[in-house]
């Protein structure tokens, strides 16, 4: 039986990627969209999995046995908050828990009324490569990576573009 419906692939704008900067830089939570100047963030996750098969088996089992969360986003530079963030890191050259904050992630699909599911991932951040040819734009990069379990949460947008993040009461999303 034939339908009517039809199915689109979202594209790219769906996923929005949020990293809170106030922490990288040494004052309160920030969380602000890692959106202008970027071109690409793919998250890579890395899953941690492990094979095993035995003699009587055809076929091999496998277990998720974690995750490993990475993404290195290259940036042009930008007169912005976030281009602060990263230029401080690139003089200070932090280490420790200075480069600890966290990553958000949600989709514009899940979002009603200015609120929705999102994901935090506590993270490393640190700076990676800077710089560009003769006559390119200059970019930043830097390397974020999971430091910790993935929580679900609600992300809420106010009307003034800021964020705000809260866990659901059932936890974290991946243990």
């Amino acid at each position: 039986m034939k339908t009517n419906l039809q199915f689109f692939a979202e594209d790219r704008t769906n996923m929005v990627s949020l990293l809170d900067i106030g922490t990288l830089i040494g004052s309160t939570a920030k969380i602000v969209e890692m959106g202008d100047g970027y071109k690409e963030i793919t998250e890579d996750w890395g899953p941690n999995t492990e094979s095993t098969q035995y003699v009587n088996m055809k076929n091999a089992n496998n277990t998720v046995k974690g995750y490993e969360f990475s993404t290195t986003p290259e940036r042009d530079y930008m007169s912005d908050d976030m281009q602060t963030a990263i230029d401080t890191m690139f003089k200070m050259f932090p280490t420790g828990k200075q480069c600890e904050t966290y990553y958000y992630r949600y989709y514009k699909t899940d979002i009603t009324k200015n609120t929705g599911d999102c994901i935090r991932v506590p993270v490393t951040v640190c700076p990676s490569s800077t710089g560009g040819s003769g006559g390119d734009t200059l970019t930043s990069s830097i390397q974020i990576n999971g430091n910790g379990a993935v929580e679900l949460g609600t992300i809420t947008i106010a009307g003034d573009g800021t964020f705000t993040w809260a866990a659901k009461a059932s936890g974290t999303s991946g243990k």
